[in-house]
C-alpha cells in the first residue's frame, strides 16, 4: 500500500496547502478524475473542521493528512489534536429546523460525497473512504 502524508499547522490560509497535496496525491495515486471533485471538496471540509472547530485555530497545533490506495479503496485519514466532538449527534442540515444553522454542513457534505465517514479518536480523526 502507498502512502502520501502532509502535517499543517491549523492556520486557514493553510488550505492552500491542502490543496496542493489534494493535486499531488491525485497525480500520485493516478486517481480517477470522476472522483477529484468529491474528494477535494470532502477533505477541504474535514480540514476547515479540523481547524476551526478542532484546533480552534492554535497555530501550534497541527492538521495531519495521510492519504492512503490500495486495489479497491482510496483513504485520506485528518487529523487534529482537539478533544473531538460527539460525531453521534449530527444535525441533518437539509431538515426545516436546521436550513439556517451553519453547524453540521461540513460533516453532511464529507458523509454524501465519501463512500464511507469513519470517525475515531473521540472524533478528532476522520476518514474519508472512496471506493475505485
Amino acid at each position: 500500500m502507498d502512502k502520501l502524508e502532509i502535517s499543517i499547522s491549523s492556520e486557514i490560509n493553510n488550505i492552500v496547502k491542502v490543496e496542493n497535496f489534494i493535486e499531488s496525491f491525485t497525480e500520485f495515486f493516478r486517481l480517477p478524475s470522476s472522483l477529484y471533485g468529491k474528494i477535494s471538496l470532502s477533505v477541504i471540509e474535514a480540514v476547515n473542521n479540523a481547524i476551526l472547530s478542532g484546533n480552534k485555530r492554535q497555530k501550534d497545533k497541527m492538521v495531519t493528512l495521510i492519504a492512503e490506495k490500495t486495489d479497491t479503496q482510496f483513504k485520506v485519514t485528518i487529523s487534529d489534536e482537539g478533544e473531538g466532538f460527539d460525531f453521534h449527534v449530527i444535525p441533518d442540515p437539509t431538515l426545516p429546523d436546521n436550513i439556517d444553522k451553519v453547524a453540521g454542513r461540513g460533516l453532511y457534505l464529507m458523509k454524501t460525497l465519501s463512500d464511507e465517514l469513519i470517525f475515531e479518536n473521540g472524533g478528532a480523526t476522520v476518514i474519508l473512504v472512496f471506493d475505485l
